[in-house]
């Protein structure tokens, strides 16, 4: 089942049609930047250089209603995403630009039963702020949710000798929190240390926001910061072009979510970043 792909069939007027499709994230994908969206296409090239989460990529098709088909793909999930056992997915909508972190739909920790609300309401968001790729489609990201000890957001060029910047944090990326920088320009590394009073974590159905113990200050030890550094560095020479990626860091090792392009690549609409509701 992990590389198959499910069509869902919805009703219009009397006849059926695709309302979604669910593939598993795969190379092939990088061929149809205009279905897909940039960043879809860049995660997918960069897949097997990368500590990648499962993923599965949800194209809904231009006014089809999400509540056709939610429902549907449920069954099918678990072994796309190589699961054995219960788990809890995150649901995001991938961007197509290098942008604040939180310009983006993301719902953290989401069981199987609240997954057909969480569908709907990010679809119908996308939709609303106008996140759609150059045929229509709203494109989703379906992954098993990793919980986050750290998580890290780096900045890295292709260019060899620029600099590579780390924000990190405690627990999930959220976009108030504060965070850590860190540049690593060759072997050296210079760091800025923000007051995290507070973390993001997994709780029940979700997340949680808990009080950081006194006395923890540097959210990621230098030696993972050289070793997120090297790795976004080979994925933006690999990609040929600047990247930001966003990473957990849990019980394994880090975990590579996202990797979003600088710009847009041809067949793709502009975002909405700045729209109120959009984020």
């Amino acid at each position: 089942m992990r590389d198959a792909n499910i069509t869902v069939l919805a009703a219009d007027r009397g006849t059926l049609r695709p309302g979604a499709r669910l593939f598993t994230l795969d190379r092939w994908m990088t061929r149809h930047p205009g279905v897909f969206g940039d960043e879809v296409v860049v995660t997918a090239r960069l897949r097997d250089h990368l500590p990648a989460a499962p993923s599965v990529v949800v194209v809904v098709a231009p006014g089809a209603a999400p509540e056709s088909f939610v429902d549907a793909p449920l069954p099918g999930l678990p072994g796309m995403l190589g699961a054995t056992g219960p788990m809890t997915v995150s649901v995001t909508c991938p961007m197509r630009t290098e942008h604040a972190v939180g310009s983006t739909l993301s719902m953290y920790n989401q069981h199987a039963g609240a997954l057909p609300e969480a569908l709907v309401e990010a679809v119908a968001a996308a939709r609303r702020c106008g996140l759609l790729t150059l045929t229509g489609n709203v494109v989703l990201l379906l992954q098993r949710f990793v919980p986050a000890a750290a998580s890290a957001v780096v900045h890295a060029s292709p260019v060899r000798g620029a600099p590579v910047r780390i924000d990190g944090r405690w627990g999930l990326t959220e976009r108030l929190s504060e965070a850590d920088t860190f540049e690593v320009d060759g072997t050296a590394v210079s760091e800025t240390l923000a007051w995290k009073p507070t973390a993001s974590l997994a709780a029940t159905g979700g997340t949680s926001t808990v009080p950081v113990p006194d006395g923890w200050r540097r959210s990621i030890g230098q030696d993972t910061v050289r070793e997120l550094a090297a790795l976004a560095r080979d994925a933006a020479v690999a990609a040929n072009t600047r990247l930001t990626l966003d990473i957990v860091l849990g019980d394994d090792g880090p975990v590579v979510l996202r990797c979003r392009p600088s710009k847009p690549a041809v067949g793709s609409r502009p975002t909405r970043d700045d729209v109120p509701g959009c984020h």
